[in-house]
């Protein structure tokens, strides 16, 4: 008789133990399961900040690459001798404009000295995406970032000006704001100052600057 109730004890300690040693064990691989789950977050954010990263720089830099030609060509150097411009891609203000989130410019593309229709560039936002104009009439808008990657919450454009003799020229800022489509928590910015490669007449330069 005390055999057997000796026994059932033991069976009874043997089962807690047991219970006990399960439920640690349950804790620990929550615990290594949130671990997990928390490091798997923060690798999956460092690559999306690194692919927001790559198209910010790629939107600055072919925003970069054209700006710069703005008003651009070929014998600027003797066709701007003057008070006043005497090319066609410096004779209005259809030629550089900035407004509000939108710039637009011309410059000589392909050196002949005449204004063509794919000569007519510029940038603008839209719909949480930056697009680019390739053409002056028809207007043809072309985008170079893609809102389901990248969200562009914010292009802005501030222009300087520094007089050099009787001629001008001119520094572009640009200015990104992004963020990451569906959460507005995180945000980047960039920002780009470009010099314009061809100065435009002193009086001129109000209508420019």
């Amino acid at each position: 008789m005390l055999a057997t109730m000796s026994q059932r004890s033991q069976n009874g300690e043997t089962l807690v133990g047991l219970m006990v040693g399960l439920g640690l064990g349950l804790l620990v691989l929550a615990a290594g399961s949130q671990m997990l789950a928390h490091q798997l977050r923060g690798h999956r954010w460092l690559l999306q900040d690194s692919h927001v990263h790559h198209d910010l720089r790629a939107a600055l830099s072919a925003i970069g690459r054209d700006l710069r030609q703005a008003q651009a060509t070929e014998d600027a150097w003797k066709l701007r001798v003057s008070d006043h411009c005497q090319d066609v891609f410096c004779d209005g203000e259809e030629d550089f404009k900035v407004s509000a989130d939108r710039i637009h410019f011309s410059f000589d593309r392909n050196r002949n000295g005449r204004q063509d229709n794919n000569e007519c560039l510029g940038f603008r936002l839209t719909k949480g995406e930056i697009k680019a104009r390739t053409a002056c009439e028809p207007e043809v808008w072309t985008a170079i970032t893609d809102v389901g990657s990248l969200n562009i919450t914010q292009l802005q454009w501030q222009v300087e000006c520094a007089a050099q003799g009787r001629m001008w020229q001119r520094w572009v800022t640009v200015r990104l704001t992004a963020e990451w489509p569906g959460d507005t928590t995180r945000q980047w910015q960039g920002t780009q100052t470009v010099a314009l490669r061809n100065a435009v007449p002193a009086t001129q330069a109000p209508a420019y600057c």
